[in-house]
């Protein structure tokens, strides 16, 4: 029997927390492989039983911290006032693990972020120092980005771009000298077999993507870079991997990951909806991606709500209009404003709710910033701040570049979203501190029903001193 061991490397970074985060790419593959007769392994870097020795609980819905060990900063990064450090399980562990696997024919290594690359590096050296001679395969969207730098730095025997399943399979059939046979091969998005989370050493949550890819060109997403054309899984399909893993694992949280949830939406995500609610299975649903705003109707958010849709997370990035045109964004100022009253309608607190809003983008003023911060601060929801991070090959990589905020060929740690905004003219560590902050102060508000920002004396008055400040 052929057999494989998929790995999910480490995080190295300033911080990093698992927010609904499951190595989905290799669970894809793995329950690919099984259908051509592979038996498959996976060690997770990243799963959290450490933490559940140590009597560490994890947070709500199943998200929580990963396990932490300070490590140095790469030279290139010793500017910045803070820790830098593993996330994930201890190397000696990871050794032991991968010593269990001496026989396997191959070893399919993943990465995330391109500025995550010191992690995969790391998994390939102490791979290769215990399986010299096991050939490496290297997929992820950090091998699909940087292809050169990631042969050049990490290098893998064979790297994969984009989508991976028929390509391991490829270079699988080469290595390992057999026959591919066709008749398993998908020929639509519904016959790729559900992903092996049997394969996970802990299930708190689930991941689902009920569609690939994304139909927008927004100007800072790599999206269309590194997946398959925009396809919808059908709602059956759905329905079934719902109903699958429910009652195989007994879990109730369930993350979205699609990058377009929303869109055709009569035909797709409000059927699922239906669907789920007649079910009547005691789930719970969230967005960790931002949901388009325009889509929620009165319908829709009353779907979302008697269907379970606890984490509701708004693709906003911007009231600047103008920039929002720019980055061919998919929201406007009036479609979430009309979106969390259908939401508050339906049967959510606005508290509850939340919004994107990006800083450090290219040229962008830290009173931008504030002034999108204000704006979602006074419907009543809570700010969720997202550090821009140049992601290359996208447009907004371009423009950083262009605006001298970054070099075309710079090593990808520069491009890290906890340190980017500290590259342009308007910023400084200081200055990044204070608006997480004051971000902090606004959502600390809103959980206790106060607007700080409103037509009343008290919004007047502070906008009044500040104004006197700068005379």
């Amino acid at each position: 029997m052929k057999k494989i061991l998929l790995i999910n490397p480490w995080i190295y970074d300033f911080t990093a927390y698992d927010l609904w985060s499951k190595p989905l790419g290799l669970l894809y593959i793995a329950s690919f492989l099984r259908k051509f007769n592979f038996n498959v392994y996976l060690i997770d870097c990243l799963e959290k039983s450490i933490l559940v020795r140590k009597g560490i609980r994890g947070k709500k819905y199943g998200t929580g911290k990963y396990d932490r060990t300070i490590i140095e900063k790469p030279g290139i990064l010793k500017h910045i006032p803070r820790y830098y450090s593993r996330y994930g399980i201890n190397e000696a562990d990871f050794e032991e693990q991968v010593k269990k696997y001496k026989d396997v024919d191959a070893i399919l290594v993943t990465s995330i972020m391109t500025y995550w690359y010191p992690g995969v590096k790391r998994t390939v050296e102490l791979i290769r120092k215990i399986l010299p001679d096991t050939p490496i395969i290297l997929g992820g969207v950090y091998a699909s980005l940087l292809p050169e730098h990631a042969n050049n730095v990490i290098r893998p025997d064979y790297l994969v771009k984009g989508p991976g399943e028929l390509q391991v399979l490829n270079i699988l059939a080469k290595i390992l000298n057999f026959e591919i046979d066709l008749s398993q091969i998908p020929k639509s998005i519904d016959d790729y077999p559900f992903p092996a989370f049997d394969l996970l050493s802990q299930v708190d949550y689930l991941v689902i993507m009920t569609s690939r890819g994304c139909p927008y060109n927004c100007t800072f997403c790599a999206q269309k870079l590194i997946s398959m054309p925009f396809m919808q899984r059908s709602t059956d399909n759905v329905i079934e991997e719902f109903g699958t893993h429910y009652h195989k694992f007994n879990i109730r949280d369930f993350a979205f990951y699609d990058d377009a949830l929303f869109i055709k939406k009569e035909t797709h995500i409000k059927i699922i909806m239906e669907k789920l609610i007649q079910k009547s299975w005691p789930i719970r649903l969230h967005s960790p991606n931002g949901l388009f705003a325009k889509y929620i109707d009165n319908e829709m958010a009353d779907l979302m709500y008697r269907s379970s849709f606890k984490t509701v997370r708004l693709s906003f990035e911007t009231s600047n209009e103008n920039r929002r045109y720019d980055m061919q964004s998919k929201v406007t100022n009036d479609d979430i404003v009309l979106a969390v009253e259908n939401l508050v309608k339906a049967g959510y607190k606005a508290k509850d709710l939340e919004s994107y809003v990006l800083m450090g983008l290219p040229e962008q003023s830290v009173e931008e910033i504030i002034a999108s911060m204000i704006f979602v601060h006074k419907l009543g929801i809570q700010i969720r701040l997202a550090s821009f991070s140049p992601i290359p090959g996208t447009v907004e990589y371009d423009r950083a570049v262009k605006s001298g905020l970054i070099e075309k060929n710079a090593d990808p740690l520069l491009t890290n979203k906890s340190i980017f905004p500290l590259h342009t003219n308007n910023f400084d560590y200081q200055i990044y501190r204070k608006i997480r902050l004051f971000s902090h102060i606004l959502n600390y508000s809103v959980q206790r029903g106060l607007i700080m920002f409103d037509d009343n004396p008290f919004s007047e008055s502070i906008i009044k001193v500040v104004s006197q400040l700068h005379e």
